[in-house]
């Protein structure tokens, strides 16, 4: 085995989009296959290279993924790096990435056991609705929308969050009823393909239920590009998730650097490209 693919039990094969990865390096000359994370029985010293995909239960056991990817990655390449995995796994970067001058949806930072008067913030900041999540999360989990009518349910809401861990309290954008949400998929610190998500809120209006491919919006591919940017270190793959804020202006929602879907069906080149970006880690 050259490559190993890291997936997780409930994908011990792979979602149909990682699995175009297998013959792409195939026909590069590279034997590759699935391998669980926590499998105790694999040797990750034998994969020459081992690409994260679909660890879809990392944000459930953050510490043992991270303890494994630092592990791993003293035994063979790990993409991306154990030290990045650590870094995006944790919804804190995105303060680093505002910091370095990054556009982020208006965030308001509780520490764990903290509070904010929940009421009192959407009157000031003028929000219509708020978006309460955790951050260690993943896939809308923990993930809540209320309307200012309902600010007595998101403060009981946001006191349930914040015994577990900081929170992060957030506008929400209304162009998501409409727009969704942009995803630009980069491989080598190159731009592969950008993708129109629905929005990842169940409870959320949606005027489109699947994603699909799009070409970039030229304003958002500059901002995705200045997200890798301030990374300050090269990324196998990144998906940058970018939506319009409540000004009109794009604006980055999340940096995936872990364990993003990167809709590899949705473009006939790119299970080749990142086979190609993979094979030059070899």
């Amino acid at each position: 085995m050259d490559i190993a693919i890291v997936t997780y039990p409930g994908l011990p094969e792979l979602d149909a989009h990682d699995a175009l990865l297998v013959p792409a390096l195939a026909s590069l000359g590279l034997k590759a296959q699935p391998c669980v994370w926590d499998d105790p029985r694999l040797d990750w010293s034998l994969p020459k290279v081992a690409v994260v995909r679909s660890v879809w239960d990392s944000h459930l056991r953050r510490d043992a993924f991270v303890d494994w990817a630092t592990r791993v990655g003293q035994r063979t390449r790990l993409y991306n790096p154990p030290e990045v995995l650590r870094w995006n796994t944790h919804k804190a970067y995105l303060r680093e990435l505002q910091a370095q001058g990054i556009a982020l949806t208006p965030t308001v930072w509780v520490p764990p056991g903290g509070s904010v008067d929940v009421d009192a913030l959407m009157r000031e900041r003028g929000w219509q609705a708020v978006v309460l999540k955790p951050v260690v999360s993943a896939d809308a989990l923990k993930t809540y929308r209320f309307a200012h009518a309902e600010a007595a349910r998101a403060q009981a809401q946001l006191a349930l969050l914040a015994a577990e861990g900081e929170v992060m309290v957030q506008p929400y954008l209304t162009a998501f009823d409409t727009e969704g949400e942009r995803a630009y998929i980069f491989f080598d610190g190159a731009f592969s393909h950008a993708v129109r998500r629905p929005p990842g809120l169940k409870d959320a209006p949606r005027a489109f239920q699947t994603p699909h491919r799009i070409d970039p919006w030229p304003e958002e591919l500059r901002l995705a590009q200045d997200v890798l940017a301030a990374v300050g270190q090269p990324l196998l793959y990144a998906r940058v998730d970018v939506a319009t804020d409540l000004s009109g202006h794009p604006c980055l929602q999340e940096l995936e650097a872990t364990e993003p879907g990167l809709f590899l069906g949705l473009e006939p080149h790119a299970p080749l490209r990142l086979a190609q970006a993979i094979a030059r880690k070899v």
